[in-house]
This record gives structure tokens, sequence and C-alpha cells, in this order.
């Protein structure tokens, strides 16, 4: 089971690099995407660091902000350059630079294996009840497709104006991170270089990286097989300030007994013991 994964980040490079180190075999390929706000002194750490590993590659940089397409377009990226570079890989993973293993690579790669031939990703149609539909403004389902959106930086705004969705698809959203087999990324970048609009409507939707690949899949063949999960942790119910909450050792028992795969979000600069926890309980690493 050969894995590449896409990883974006934006601080903390030193977590970056355990993050690879954790992930790294023989049969592991990864493609950075460094946030182009990144400082040019980090972003030199961070290749000071992975220079002379061949299956590291870094990826062309764009600036991204939240709820803007630039987010999208550092994943696309990834995936041109996951294919461009001919890589073998039975899965592609979408992680970010503050995700952190919770099961052994090992362990992982058996449940793809045993699993193979399904897309593991959330997935929901905005047209039908969801966790979104009963929230407010922007953030409510299909406001996020059927108004204007832009963004100037931070800032963001929209008009009321209604505009119909792309015909003949239906919009689906969920989480912004996924694991997808090689036939479903090479079916993503077909789509992309087949419809060059659907990324431009996309730039006017409300946080389009939680809507963009879901619609993809989901209105292909590979929406019949999607396993509803995205396999990671995430904690929303308890910001830490901000949601999503930011895992310490106190959360050490629930990555333990949970069946999920990554957890996220990790900050070593707050709290490094939970991922010393993690090496040594879990993943059977000392050396940290």
């Amino acid at each position: 089971m050969k894995i590449a994964y896409i990883i974006l980040a934006h601080k903390l490079p030193q977590q970056l690099v355990r993050l690879i180190y954790r992930l790294n075999d023989d049969s592991a390929t990864f493609f950075l995407h460094i946030d182009g706000k990144v400082n040019d002194k980090v972003y030199s750490d961070i290749v000071n660091q992975v220079q002379n590993m061949p299956n590291v590659y870094l990826l062309k940089r764009y600036k991204c902000y939240w709820g803007k397409i630039d987010i999208v377009k550092a994943t696309i990226e990834g995936i041109r350059q996951l294919i461009n570079h001919n890589v073998e890989f039975d899965y592609a993973i979408l992680l970010s630079g503050q995700d952190y293993p919770i099961k052994p690579i090992t362990q992982i790669k058996n449940f793809l294996h045993e699993r193979r031939g399904h897309e593991f990703i959330e997935s929901f149609s905005l047209k039908q009840d969801n966790k979104w539909t009963y929230q407010d403004g922007c953030y409510q389902s299909l406001n996020r497709v059927k108004h204007w959106h832009f963004h100037f930086r931070s800032k963001h705004f929209y008009l009321p104006i209604e505009r119909k969705f792309i015909p003949g698809l239906e919009p689906f959203g969920g989480s912004q991170w996924w694991c997808l087999s090689k036939e479903c990324i090479y079916y993503i970048n077909n789509f992309l270089l087949k419809n060059p609009d659907y990324i431009n409507y996309f730039r006017y939707v409300f946080i389009p990286d939680e809507l963009f690949f879901q619609t993809i899949i989901s209105n292909s063949p590979f929406g019949a097989i999607i396993f509803n999960d995205d396999l990671r942790y995430v904690d929303w119910e308890n910001p830490n300030p901000t949601p999503p909450a930011v895992l310490d050792k106190s959360y050490f028992e629930e990555l333990v007994s949970s069946p999920k795969f990554f957890a996220r979000k990790f900050d070593m600069s707050r709290n490094v013991e939970i991922l010393n926890l993690i090496d040594q309980a879990i993943l059977g690493i000392s050396d940290n």
C-alpha cells in the first residue's frame, strides 16, 4: 500500500518535519504546500530540513486566507504535481501541518488495503438536512453557494443576490480533509482540465474547500463508493479559544480509544507532551 501525502502548512516548521518523519517509509511520498504568507526564514528552515529527502516535493506557494479559493488551489497543485511526477500511489491523503497520526502507519495501510475501492471523505447534499442546515447567515447550507461571496485578505463580504449552481451538478459539502484513491485523484484532475469554469464558480463560494471536492466526487461514479468519514479526530465542541480545539494531554485517553487514524489540531509550541505521549504509547517511538 503506497500513500502520497499532500500537506498544507502555515506555521510550526519543526512540527511539520516531525509529522513527515512519523509518516515516512519506503512507500510514502510527500507534497508540501507552505502558505505564501509564511516568512522567508521559516520557509528556509523547512526547506533545509527536507531538501535531502528524495520523496519530499515542495509545491508552488499560494497566500491562503480562510474562506478563500487559494486553499483549494494549493490542494489542486498538490494533485497535479502528484500526477506530473508519475508517483506510484494507491491512496492520497490530504493533511494539515497540524495533523498527527494516532494509529501506527501499518494499521492505516491495512485499513486502506482491506477497504480498497472506497473513498474516504465526509460528503452530504446541501439540498437535504445536514449539519449546516440550521446554521446562521453565510454558514447555512445553501447560503454558501447561492449568494455571491467575496474576500479581501481576511475580510468577507457577500451580495444577497441569488446565483444558479453549476448546471448538471448537485452541491455537496463536508470536511476539507480526505483520503482518496489513485483512480479518484486522476478523475478529479481530468474533470478540472475539462471544466475550467468549475473553479471560477467556486471563487465566489463561502469556504470553498469544504464543498469543492465533495461536489466533484459525489456527482461522479465515485459517489457510490464514498465511505462517509475523513478518518480524523477533531474536537469542535470545546474551543480554546477558537474551534477546533488545540489538543493537549487531557485528550490522550480519548485519542487512544478513537477509531480514527489522524487527529487535529496540535500545536507543539503550546503542548508538546501530547505528541510525545502519542509517539511512545501509540506509535512505539521513544526518540522525540
